[in-house]
């Protein structure tokens, strides 16, 4: 099984990232997780042809067996790189880029919600008509405080509680997506 862990944010420094990296090295025995940068991918344009860089995102999306989003959230929202890297799989790519592709969104952040509000958006992102995504529902890893529940050096999530959330929501999405 063939998963993209998505780092939803285009930051040079982020926890997502962390999170992204974490769960490819903690669930590497279960699949196949390849961590997934958006920063290259160039911004959205329905009046421009996809770049090659973009193309390549285009297909990694399409040949992966699901998706898992690691989203930050800025000003109760998700990143305007993450937008844009979404709105290259939307309709505008070809009509099969996420229809039905399986996507479980995560996320983490300084507050104490965790990026409860941009987890929201982007689910509501992937359930519209232009995605169709197959979003595993009833799963909510909402990892706040970022920064005393990830090591300073490992960048390894340390807090046990967030862990047993996130074993969980990973054993339900590879079910869902077999």
């Amino acid at each position: 099984m063939k998963l993209l862990a998505v780092v939803g944010t285009n930051a040079e420094f982020s926890f997502n990232r962390f999170l992204a990296q974490y769960i490819a090295k903690r669930y590497s025995d279960k699949a196949d997780i390849e961590v997934v940068e958006i920063d290259p991918i160039k911004p959205f344009s329905r009046s421009q042809e996809a770049d090659e860089v973009t193309k390549e995102w285009i297909q990694a999306v399409k040949e992966a067996d699901g998706v898992i989003l690691t989203t930050p959230e800025y000003d109760h929202g998700i990143p305007a790189a993450l937008k844009s890297a979404l709105e290259w799989l939307g309709s505008h790519a070809g009509p099969d880029v996420m229809k039905m592709k399986p996507v479980a969104v995560v996320g983490t952040s300084y507050g104490i919600q965790g990026s409860s509000r941009a987890q929201e958006e982007a689910r509501e992102i992937l359930l519209s008509p232009d995605m169709s995504a197959n979003v595993l529902p009833g799963n909510e890893v909402l990892i706040g405080g970022a920064a005393a529940n990830f090591d300073k050096e490992s960048h390894e999530l340390t807090n046990e509680a967030y862990i047993k959330q996130l074993d969980a929501m990973m054993d339900n999405f590879i079910n869902f997506v077999k």
